[in-house]
């Protein structure tokens, strides 16, 4: 369970998962691995490992003389592993997919494994996912195959359930302040594959019964035909008081509700479907902007986070959507073949491929929620509202939500070491922010910090002017002056970035450091600094870059000729450059040029 909690530690950098996982779990995760090989793979069997990872399993496995398969979510795993692979000289004898787990029965025919493997996955998975990855595990398995999962389960009997908890706790939230994701353990693990269909032969359970190892077999006569529809959500089914308050004050993490279809007014098989992220906020306001109409809502696992920034940081991105249609079984609920897909989800969408595994013809919708009603009538309207917005409005509940905890942590701190300088401190916080953020757009400066430091000078002379007025030396609260300076520094922490739509200044400072990330919140991977470049020879003026810019970069010329126009505008988010199917953009500077999907898909825009 210690090694699981980690484990989505060590998925952020998987060059080093291995050696980091072996360490944390003193060995056992290379035990399982050898175990599970050592007892159920056999000469010239064909396996398949769920979420292989860096393809340790697969390598031993080949070893010893399987035909080996791995599918992964994870491209930054799939790298490692097939380094590993050719390292080890046996690309010959396994095979790797970069896909999600309920993908694979469009990858592989029906009854074409021996043994199917997953190991920590399952955990990670939603109720609805899980229920379609064991049945297509089932479809998948030869009549009398075997599967084996390996995964962390909650304890039965109580006294073991509080250790475990108590245990798993602190480990839980540190997982979640470094790497802002988590898991839950499986409640009803045997219940769930029994009701796939599978026959449980063997089970075997850690010291605290919080960690198992569980083997089922596929009947000789099994059959591939599905039960009924899974069950939808109601806008109030899951509404709560604790989770929309987090939505203002803590938008450094995520808040996630359940994957899934919802259901709005009373649709039928004509009705619209639309998608969204799982972002608690999110979600309600779209249930709210949607009050009246009758429409199939598709909520897409995001790990909880904006569309925006799920989609830039690569969280909703084409497979989660692949996984939300999927499990809802959408198509069986209506008649037509188009998916109503959020403007700033471009970024992370591949449409082609999305309609490949789905049959669903992804439609980019306007900007924002509240114009979706117009849209569903006239689709044209989406030309009139796709530009984002960082009115004053917009700016001041980024001043809330970015640096409420902030305001928290220092001001309990004030209150423990010098509680009179609570409220003077809790005042000038919020002044200065909202001066900062309400008057962005005339505080001189380009960068946020710029505008920060612009500020600072102006009141550390007006405390200079206040010593002088009071007979004291210029200087004589020259500690107040730096405390005054380091609370604008911090507000003004990518501001530029929160509150105006441009490329992100912490970004932009950890790509000159050399630093990857930070957490979950900042990443340098997939840093862009360049500007949108059209090849006019490749366009064909499709109009697919007026719906997705945000900042209203294109424009139609000569009646029906689209051409950049407002370079200047562009902050590299990628959405044209991955929406275009011919090719004819790209992103350039004198460092480096993007212009491949991949790297498009995987863009970063800054958390807000």
């Amino acid at each position: 369970m210690f090694s699981y909690i980690f484990m989505k530690i060590l998925e952020r950098r998987p060059e080093r998962y291995d050696t980091g996982i072996n360490i944390l779990s003193g060995g056992h995760a290379q035990k399982i691995r050898k175990q599970i090989v050592k007892n159920f793979v056999k000469p010239d069997m064909d396996i398949l490992d769920i979420g292989c990872g860096t393809g340790s399993l697969l390598i031993d496995a080949a070893n010893a003389g399987a035909n080996a398969t791995g599918v992964d979510i994870s491209k930054g795993m799939l790298v490692v592993a097939q380094k590993r692979i050719v390292d080890n000289g046996l690309k010959d004898r396994i095979t790797l997919h970069n896909a999600g787990v309920v993908e694979i029965d469009s990858l592989f025919a029906e009854n074409r494994f021996d043994l199917i493997v997953s190991t920590l996955v399952f955990s990670e998975l939603y109720a609805e996912e899980r229920a379609l990855a064991l049945y297509q595990i089932k479809k998948l398995l030869k009549p009398d195959g075997t599967f084996v999962i390996a995964v962390e389960v909650q304890p039965k009997k109580p006294l073991k359930r509080v250790i475990h908890f108590l245990v798993r706790f602190p480990l839980t939230v540190l997982t979640y302040i470094i790497a802002q994701t988590g898991t839950k353990p499986f409640n009803r693990i045997t219940d769930e594959i029994t009701q796939a269909g599978l026959n449980i032969t063997s089970e075997k359970r850690s010291f605290l019964d919080s960690f198992i190892i569980l083997t089922a077999r596929k009947p000789a006569n099994a059959s591939s035909d599905r039960t009924g529809l899974p069950g939808t959500l109601k806008a109030e089914d899951d509404r709560s008081f604790i989770k929309s308050v987090w939505d203002f004050i803590g938008p450094w993490f995520p808040n996630p509700v359940e994957p899934g279809l919802r259901v709005l007014g009373h649709p039928d098989r004509k009705s619209p479907v639309i998608l969204t992220s799982n972002f608690h906020l999110t979600v309600r306001r779209v249930e709210k902007s949607l009050n009246g109409e009758n429409i199939f809502l598709l909520v897409a696992p995001a790990n909880g986070i904006n569309v925006w920034c799920a989609s830039c940081g690569g969280e909703l991105n084409t497979h989660s959507v692949i996984t939300a249609i999927k499990t809802s079984r959408i198509n069986e609920r209506v008649d037509h073949h188009h998916i109503i897909l959020p403007q700033f989800s471009a970024p992370g969408i591949d449409r082609k491929l999305l309609k490949k595994e789905t049959k669903r013809t992804g439609v980019f919708g306007p900007a924002y929620s509240k114009d979706i009603p117009l849209f569903i009538n006239n689709r044209k309207t989406v030309f009139e509202h796709n530009r984002a917005e960082f009115s004053l409005l917009f700016r001041l509940e980024m001043l809330l939500s970015m640096n409420f905890i902030v305001w928290m942590v220092i001001g309990i701190l004030t209150l423990l070491i010098e509680p009179n300088m609570f409220f003077p401190f809790s005042i000038f916080f919020w002044l200065t922010g909202l001066m900062l953020y309400a008057g962005f757009p005339v505080i001189p400066g380009k960068s946020g910090w710029l505008k920060a430091a612009v500020l600072s000078v102006i009141e550390v002379i007006a405390i200079a002017m206040y010593s002088v007025c009071i007979s004291q030396p210029i200087f004589s609260h020259w500690d107040t002056m730096i405390i005054v300076s380091a609370i604008n520094m911090w507000l003004g922490f990518d501001l530029r970035g929160i509150v105006a739509g441009v490329t992100s200044e912490a970004e932009w400072l950890m790509h000159q450091l050399g630093m990857s990330s930070f957490g979950h919140i900042f990443s340098t991977g997939v840093f862009n600094t360049g500007k949108i470049q059209q090849d006019i020879s490749k366009c064909n003026n499709c109009r697919i870059w007026l719906m997705v810019c945000p900042k209203s970069v294109f424009e139609t010329v000569d009646k029906n000729k689209i051409r950049v126009q407002r370079q200047w505008e562009c902050f590299s988010c990628n959405a044209c450059v991955t929406q275009c199917s011919e090719e004819a953009l790209s992103l350039k500077d004198a460092k480096k040029t993007t212009s491949n999907k991949a790297n498009a898909a995987d863009a970063k825009k800054p958390r807000g």
